[in-house]
């Protein structure tokens, strides 16, 4: 997701040659882990390994936008929906049946997945599926996030420092439904939503930050949870530049390639991470 989300992001802003390289890394990405769902058939389609599911269609809608953009050509964004986004409903209702453990915001990772889809709709004219799909997250998904939000309030959940990047999921929804809602709604509608949402994404921005910060101090054994600061800072990357065009504004351009620095920033970390726990025997 982050990898893709990137290349996405360098080709809006200009910078085309590495958009394909890292268009290139994110399909080699994908076909290791396509090996490995075939080979270890793991994890299986219940509700408890929903978060992986979501994390791979995900990056499935991801990667085809990112070749769409890439190249030109929307065959690639309409073979990201039809598969990762359309299944995408699927994982979330399947999500939605059963959450397991404390609260902790894993579990809105599969539940995200059709606003993530929904940009991709609006992109290829399904208009009504992509309002859809972000409707639904709203009535399944959000309420899961502020759930976890006050139960870290009220001490009756946690945040380990092992998965301190977990912290930016929620910032995920943000970004994503804000740059849906340029493309999906009325121009006056689009813009009032990104004044209430943005703010609040700087302010969850802020307090993943604090968590992310936590975990590189710590410099925690490598898992999947570090790939967390990437894709949500990619969205609010995406929504802060189609916030830019619907209000034809370049301030917002500039926030935007503020986060596209920071998502790059992260995503160096991560595979600085990955690099010094292979190196180091995969302990």
């Amino acid at each position: 997701m982050g990898t893709s989300i990137i290349s996405t992001l360098l080709k809006i802003h200009g910078v085309a040659s590495a958009a394909v390289f890292f268009a290139v890394i994110a399909t080699g990405i994908l076909a290791v882990t396509l090996y490995g769902l075939v080979r270890y058939r793991t994890p299986r389609f219940i509700p408890e390994h929903m978060g992986p599911w979501g994390m791979f269609a995900m990056g499935v809608i991801s990667l085809g936008s990112a070749w769409s953009v890439v190249t030109g050509d929307m065959t690639y964004q309409l073979i990201g929906y039809i598969t990762g986004g359309l299944g995408g409903f699927v994982i979330a209702i399947n999500q939605w049946r059963k959450f397991v453990g404390s609260p902790n915001f894993q579990w809105g990772l599969a539940l995200v997945v059709p606003m993530v889809a929904s940009t991709s709709a609006a992109q290829l004219g399904f208009i009504n599926l992509g309002r859809f799909g972000f409707t639904l997250v709203w009535i399944i998904g959000v309420p899961v996030f502020v759930y976890v939000y006050f139960s870290l309030m009220r001490g009756r959940a946690s945040i380990p420092v092992l998965l301190g990047n977990t912290a930016w999921i929620p910032v995920g929804v943000i970004g994503q439904s804000t740059a849906a809602a340029q493309l999906l709604f009325p121009h006056d509608f689009g813009l009032f939503y990104a004044s209430v949402m943005l703010p609040l994404g700087v302010a969850a921005s802020i307090y993943a930050l604090f968590h992310e910060i936590r975990t590189v101090r710590a410099w925690t054994p490598y898992n999947p949870a570090w790939w967390g600061a990437t894709f949500p800072v990619g969205t609010m990357s995406l929504g802060t530049h189609f916030v830019a065009l619907n209000a034809q504004n370049h301030i917002f351009d500039v926030i935007s390639q503020g986060f596209l620095a920071l998502l790059i920033f992260n995503w160096a970390l991560c595979v600085a991470r990955f690099l010094t726990w292979w190196f180091e025997g995969r302990d």
